[in-house]
C-alpha cells in the first residue's frame, strides 16, 4: 500500500477520528458510560431483590403453614395476613390467600370471603387455584343474586379449566345459575352437553340428570 493510499485509509481515518472525538468529550463519554453501567447495576438489583422478596415469602408462608399443621389457626392466620400484606404478588402470597379463605369458607364467614378477594389480586399462575378462585367469586355473586357475575366468573373457570372433571364441576354451576333465573332452555343445553359426554364420572352425571329433570318439569309447567 502506497503512503497515499495509507494516509487516506477511510478505516484509519474513522479510527483517528473516534479517538480525537473521546479525548476531547472524555467527561461526556464517561456519563454515558456510568449511566449505562448503573442502569445495568440497577436492573441486577431489582431482580436480585425481586428474588430475595419471593424467597422471603415462600419462607414466611411455609412458617405459617406449619403453624396451621400444628393446630395454632390464630397465629398462622396472623402470618398469612402479614404475607398478603408485606409480599403482595408472590407465589407465597397466592399460598396464604388459599389458607384464609379455605378458613373463610370453613367459617362459612362470606363477609371475610368477600374482603380477602377483594383486597388481594392475586398474581396467580396455577389455572387450578385461579379457576377455584373465579368459581369463588362466582359462589358470592350467587349468595348476593348477582347471578350476572356468577356466570361470568363460572364461565371464566370454566375456560381455564384443564382437567375435563373440573370443567364438568364449573358446567354445573353454570347450569345451576341458569336455574337460579329460570332460564331453562340454556339449562337444559348445558347439562345435555354433560350428559352426552362420555368422559364424565357417574356423581357429576347424577347430578347432571337430577337438575335436567328439573328443568324439563319446570319447561312443562
Amino acid at each position: 500500500m502506497k503512503k497515499e493510499e495509507l494516509r487516506h485509509d477511510p478505516v484509519r481515518e474513522n479510527i483517528v477520528r473516534g479517538v480525537q472525538y473521546i479525548s476531547e468529550n472524555s467527561a461526556t463519554v464517561l456519563q454515558v458510560f456510568a449511566a449505562i453501567v448503573i442502569a445495568v447495576g440497577g436492573l441486577s438489583y431489582y431482580s436480585h431483590t425481586g428474588n430475595i422478596k419471593m424467597e422471603n415469602a415462600s419462607h414466611l408462608a411455609g412458617r405459617a403453614q406449619n403453624t396451621f399443621i400444628n393446630g395454632n389457626l390464630d397465629e398462622a392466620n396472623v402470618k398469612f395476613e402479614r404475607v398478603l400484606a408485606d409480599y403482595p404478588n408472590t407465589p407465597g402470597a397466592v399460598q396464604s390467600l388459599v389458607y384464609l379463605l379455605n378458613a373463610a369458607i370453613s367459617d362459612n364467614d362470606i363477609d371475610e370471603i368477600k374482603r380477602l378477594l377483594s383486597e388481594n389480586d392475586a398474581a396467580v399462575d396455577d389455572n387450578r387455584v385461579l379457576a377455584a378462585l373465579y368459581k369463588l367469586e362466582g359462589d358470592v355473586a350467587c349468595n348476593d343474586a348477582d347471578f350476572a357475575s356468577a356466570m361470568k366468573y363460572f364461565q371464566k373457570a370454566q375456560n381455564i379449566a384443564s382437567a375435563n372433571q373440573s370443567q364438568v364441576g364449573y358446567q354445573l354451576n353454570i347450569a345451576s345459575t341458569f336455574l337460579a333465573q329460570n332460564n331453562y332452555e340454556n339449562a337444559v343445553q348445558t347439562l345435555q352437553k354433560i350428559i352426552d359426554n362420555s368422559d364424565v364420572g357417574f356423581n357429576e352425571k347424577n347430578i347432571a340428570e337430577e337438575l335436567l329433570a328439573y328443568a324439563k318439569q319446570k319447561m312443562r309447567i
